[in-house]
Parts: C-alpha cells; sequence; structure tokens
C-alpha cells in the first residue's frame, strides 16, 4: 500500500464535475531514467526547462574542470537519483500552480482505487461508508501551548 495525494480541479462550468487526480508518493523510476520524457509526459514544460539548462551547465563545468569519466557518471547517476526522489513533489507543486486544490491524503494500493474512494466518499455526501477527512488549513496543526510541554525534548513513551 502507498500513499496517494488526491488533488481537484474546480470545474471549468457551474454544474460539472472536478477532475480528480491521485498521485502516489516515493521514488518515480521513469523520471529518473528518462527525465525529458517523464517531464514531458506530465506536461511540467519549467521542469524541462530548467533541465535543460542544468544539463548544458553540468556538460560545460565537466568540461571546462577537465572532471574524470568515473567521477562525472556518478555526478550524473547522483543527479539521475535526486530527480526521481523529487519528481512527485515537483508534480503536486506545479498541480498547485495551476490552480488544482489538494484535497484528501489516502492510503491504498493503485491510483485508480484513491481517485474512486474519493468520488464515491465525496457522492455519498455525510452517509458515506468511507470518510475522507480533509485537510487542515496549516501543516502541521497548532497545537496549544499547554499540549507542547515544557521540555526540549519530550518523551515518547
Amino acid at each position: 500500500m502507498r500513499f496517494y495525494t488526491i488533488h481537484e480541479r474546480p470545474a471549468q462550468t457551474a454544474g460539472g464535475d472536478a477532475e480528480v487526480l491521485a498521485i502516489a508518493s516515493g521514488f518515480r523510476w521513469w523520471a529518473a531514467i528518462a527525465p525529458i520524457v517523464w517531464l514531458l509526459w506530465h506536461r511540467l514544460w519549467l521542469g524541462v526547462a530548467l533541465y535543460l539548462l542544468f544539463s548544458v551547465a553540468l556538460g560545460v563545468a565537466f568540461a571546462l574542470g577537465d572532471v574524470a569519466e568515473p567521477a562525472a557518471t556518478a555526478i550524473g547517476l547522483a543527479v539521475s537519483l535526486l530527480i526521481g526522489l523529487g519528481a512527485a513533489d515537483y508534480w503536486r507543486w506545479t498541480l498547485e500552480r495551476r490552480g488544482w486544490r489538494l484535497v484528501a491524503v489516502l492510503r491504498v494500493d493503485a491510483a485508480v482505487d484513491a481517485e474512486d474512494l474519493y468520488i464515491r466518499s465525496r457522492g455519498a455526501g455525510s452517509s458515506a461508508a468511507v470518510s475522507v477527512a480533509p485537510l487542515p488549513q496549516t501543516f502541521p496543526p497548532a497545537m496549544p501551548p499547554s499540549a507542547r510541554g515544557n521540555e526540549a525534548f519530550p518523551r515518547l513513551l
């Protein structure tokens, strides 16, 4: 099971349904293996431009710095791993910039299950067998001073 964030784009028309998208947490292999293809597939244009600029700058730095081939390969693999680790977060950030709202976080087996679960719970209203709790406005939720305690490092148990 994985965690999925559910994003909703408000309907374009007054009576239309909102579009829902589930994004899984975790590493993106395709973003690490073929970043340009992955970025273009998800229409992340700013990411494509930044990736191309970074690749050119890295290539120039390798050429001017006379970096050995094994070191350049290791640096390229490290950059690919970083891209794979941050790809889902960058996708979420781009959706938020485009007006999509983060409406839920669910733990299910597949993205289709997450979308179906959210749509069923939204359509069933208050009598839903499955409840999807809304996200707090601030994250992490604010705690009253009395709940924090006076210790610098509170005990877990």
